[in-house]
């Protein structure tokens, strides 16, 4: 039995792949977990890419642009926190999950400052990884969505102030 049909018999009622959820890249020099997590993550239908170093995972940001990142704290090239910031400057707007099994303290905050949205320790169950990653998509639509809305009211207010000068102008010539 290999993970989807676990995860399928843990989780009933999975979504089917249609690869229209979004992307995520997993970044972690474990083959065998990232192997499982793309597994889960396919099976509720996102288009996943794995990484196993800092490196590749710069590459693949690059290339494909990924909504979200999950990224192991410890990385043979590089750290985690290292790679958070980078995909900052690659990919802008890829929101970044860490993950470890070496929690403690002061890197899960150092993770928060730099801008993780969740700081996971391993070993990671598939129902609590599923919600994570439906929450940090929720995150992204409403984030897209605000973005939308201030581009609309934008747009609104220069076409206000074209009226405005319009009448100013009509007034100050009568």
């Amino acid at each position: 039995m290999n993970a989807k049909d676990i995860f399928k018999r843990l989780v009933p009622g999975a979504r089917q792949p249609d690869r229209t959820a979004g992307s995520i890249l997993i970044v972690d020099d474990d083959a065998g977990l990232s192997d499982n997590l793309k597994d889960i993550l396919e099976t509720e239908g996102y288009l996943v890419y794995c990484a196993a170093t800092v490196a590749e995972a710069s590459r693949v940001a690059t290339e494909q642009q990924p909504q979200l990142a999950l990224v192991d704290i410890k990385l043979p090239d590089r750290s985690g926190t290292a790679l958070l910031s980078e995909l900052k400057r690659i990919a802008p707007n890829c929101v970044c999950m860490l993950m470890t099994a070496y929690a403690d303290v002061d890197t899960a905050v150092l993770a928060l400052e730099r801008g993780a949205f969740y700081y996971l320790q391993k070993p990671i169950r598939p129902p609590e990884l599923v919600e994570l990653v439906e929450l940090a998509f929720e995150t992204i639509r409403l984030k897209e969505e605000k973005k939308r809305a201030e581009e609309q009211l934008r747009a609104r207010n220069e076409e206000l102030e074209e009226i405005i000068s319009r009448l100013q102008s009509k007034i100050d010539g009568t």
